[in-house]
């Protein structure tokens, strides 16, 4: 995602454009935020069975909340990516 060309304000190179960002999210194997399929990480606290209020109260639900906390971290960054590819190459 090195370069990639602005939008025209009159939006003349909107298939180039187009072309152009969907082939470097591809390429950065970011296709499925787009898309939808790559979904943000469930909370622990969200899954069925355990309501609101839950925290967590063993070891192994505290590993969950981590290894949630790391998943949801890295989504976040990633779905970022897409965001900034898209909208740094749009003019003002």
């Amino acid at each position: 995602m090195d370069y990639l060309p602005e939008l025209a304000h009159n939006g003349h190179n909107w298939t180039t454009y187009a072309s152009l960002v969907l082939c470097a999210i591809s390429d950065e194997g970011l296709m499925g935020f787009l898309v939808g399929s790559e979904r943000r990480p469930t909370h622990p606290a969200e899954l069925i069975g355990r309501g609101e209020g839950w925290t967590p109260q063993t070891d192994d639900e505290r590993e969950e909340v981590a290894a949630w906390r790391a998943a949801d971290q890295s989504w976040t960054q990633r779905n970022a990516m897409v965001n900034y590819t898209i909208v740094n190459s749009i003019p003002d």
